[in-house]
């Protein structure tokens, strides 16, 4: 009997809490489970517990003095995504996993995991990280944008497959050279939330 196939989710988010992101991933874990795939799920260290088919969470450490985190980038999820690399890479080394699912910034950490141990990368781009800049007002830093621009570009061009979320994530893959590899699957509010 083969064994089931494993991936590691890297989820920089709150898991779960009751918003844009998470959302997509609850669901995306609960196909996955469903399908008989194994998620072993890295996040941040706030949110709810969840039930899920073939589902572990691994929460980073909390670092002191932060007790949650808003929408958008800040210059808490830098501290939360640095902590949530070591608990990642602690997974990486602890197990063995067949694919690497990432989403949103973890992108660049998957990338490089997945090049590391040789196995292929599933970027979920839920938003463009230069466009995040100018929404959120961090538009006066140019050498903020450019390393954004520099991040989402590495993310695109190292997954084997990236998935969008609307039509303009959509056109800025296929802008960037990688429709090939990209396919779309709209958020839709509703559906299951059991747990």
């Amino acid at each position: 009997m083969m064994r089931a196939l494993r991936i590691l989710m890297l989820a920089p988010e709150p898991f779960f809490e009751p918003r844009g992101t998470p959302f997509s991933e609850y669901h995306r874990i609960k196909v996955l489970g469903e399908l008989g795939y194994h998620v072993d799920l890295v996040t941040y260290p706030f949110g709810r517990n969840v039930d899920l088919p073939n589902l572990r969470i691994f929460r980073s450490v909390r670092p002191p003095f932060i007790g949650g985190v808003r929408v958008g980038p800040s210059m808490v999820k830098i501290v939360l995504d640095a902590f949530m690399v070591l608990t990642a890479v602690r997974r990486a080394l602890l197990d063995h996993y067949d694919a690497i699912h990432s989403h949103e910034e973890a992108g660049v950490l998957g990338a490089v995991l997945a090049e590391l141990l040789g196995i292929p990368h599933l970027y979920d781009m839920h938003s463009s990280l230069p466009q995040q800049l100018g929404s959120f007002g961090y538009t006066e830093s140019w050498i903020g944008r450019w390393f954004f621009d520099c991040a989402e570009r590495m993310m695109i061009n190292n997954a084997h497959v990236i998935i969008t979320i609307c039509q303009e994530l959509q056109d800025i893959v296929v802008a960037a050279g990688a429709g090939e590899r990209a396919v779309l699957i709209e958020n839709i509010m509703g559906g299951d939330m059991t747990d």
